[in-house]
């Protein structure tokens, strides 16, 4: 487990050792994670104003990761919890060096970019950026993108020919989301980690500036 100073400070309530382990206190976050706020609305999905001020949270939570050298690797609606509106990133167990140059396939089968299930080398920044991207795909839909970003799957075929704008016309959702959040979207669920965008290129988007 990685834990820098600079992250654990702010964040535990206390930090103790005993034998080998260490141990740290969290705070309690009373409104649960993500996903089972998600569960609670309405089709299992939010509108665009009600998931972006969430989506801007975590994103800025991520933002300050990389900036800090460490990239999570497990980003998903699972791993965000809840506190009086406050958006928590948690669960660091798979969490590495941000300039480390990984292998191997770690995370949530739904949001594992497609380099990792490829199980080629890989920036963990840039995986960071795709489970972002499928995050904010799930609140807006309700639903993953596709069951493992590999070749073997149908929708991964079709975003990578094609586009998000194809899926979801094919879903029958193409109405639920504006022109801009389609553009935010297709930056960071980029298959080619090298066109994705960083966390900085998602900050700068127009949408991003609006609350």
């Amino acid at each position: 487990m990685l834990c820098d100073e600079r992250i654990c400070s702010d964040n535990t309530r206390q930090q103790f050792q005993q034998d080998d382990t260490w141990f740290l206190v969290m705070e309690f976050c009373n409104g649960g994670d993500l996903w089972q706020q998600l569960e609670q609305a309405q089709r299992y999905r939010l509108p665009e104003v009600q998931a972006l001020p969430l989506f801007i949270q975590i994103v800025n939570g991520v933002r300050f990761l990389h900036a800090n050298d460490i990239a999570h690797r497990d980003l998903s609606l699972e791993n965000v919890l809840l506190s009086n509106g406050t958006c928590k990133i948690c669960d660091f167990g798979l969490s590495t060096r941000a300039d480390n140059v990984c292998r191997d396939r770690v995370g949530k089968s739904y949001y594992m970019a497609p380099e990792v299930v490829a199980g080629n080398h890989y920036d963990p920044r840039a995986a960071d950026i795709w489970s972002l991207g499928i995050v904010l795909f799930v609140m807006l839909t309700g639903s993953p993108l596709t069951p493992i970003a590999s070749v073997e799957e149908k929708a991964f075929n079709v975003l990578a020919q094609f586009g998000l704008r194809v899926i979801f016309e094919e879903w029958g959702i193409g109405d639920l989301m504006s022109l801009a959040m389609v553009d935010l979207l297709t930056g960071m669920l980029q298959v080619d980690p090298g066109v994705r965008f960083t966390v900085e290129d998602i900050i700068a988007h127009p949408i991003m500036q609006v609350l």
